[in-house]
């Protein structure tokens, strides 16, 4: 049975080749999916009021199309991260290569856990986690002298409490 598209459909084109119309039953699996991702099958087609087949389907097409992964969020404290600071970035003289470098080394770094390209008074924001403070100011100033050549400025917020953190609802 083929469900009539809402006002609220819209087109995905993610890599420009494949296009996926969601629609308001997506949105249903997505929001469940982001709640839980490890949702059983059975359990998004009850909720959705679908069969498991087309639950599936509809699935697997989201899979192919918009759901880039799923993750979990971890009680960062029970894992001895204890610091956490956002940074903004202005970059200056920067060459292509310098630029790939400078991206390069940030994502490769397992305590950075955000790498971010913005339009605005900054370049590129930046998420880290640490044990604790010590930690933290080794990792930024060891970044800040390998590319102080073209770092212009560098802003930074400590976390002092997450009270929500990528909640999705679609």
């Amino acid at each position: 049975m083929k469900q009539k598209e809402d006002s609220k459909t819209k087109e995905i084109n993610q890599n420009s080749s494949i296009k996926h119309k969601i629609d308001a039953i997506d949105r249903q699996i997505l929001n469940i999916l982001a709640k839980n991702g490890r949702a059983k099958l059975t359990q998004i087609a009850k909720d959705i009021k679908l069969s498991v087949v087309s639950t599936k389907k509809r699935v697997d097409k989201l899979e192919k199309s918009v759901i880039k992964r799923y993750t979990i969020q971890t009680d960062d404290k029970m894992l001895g991260i204890n610091t956490g600071v956002h940074i903004y970035t202005k970059l200056k003289d920067i060459t292509r290569d310098r630029y790939d470098e400078f991206i390069a080394k940030l994502v490769k770094n397992p305590k950075v856990i955000d790498v971010i390209t913005v339009i605005g008074d900054y370049d590129i924001y930046i998420v880290m986690i640490a044990k604790d403070r010590e930690e933290m100011e080794d990792m930024k100033l060891k970044i800040r002298q390998d590319f102080s050549d073209i770092i212009a400025d560098w802003k930074e917020v400590i976390v002092a409490r997450v009270h929500k953190l990528e909640e999705y609802s679609f």
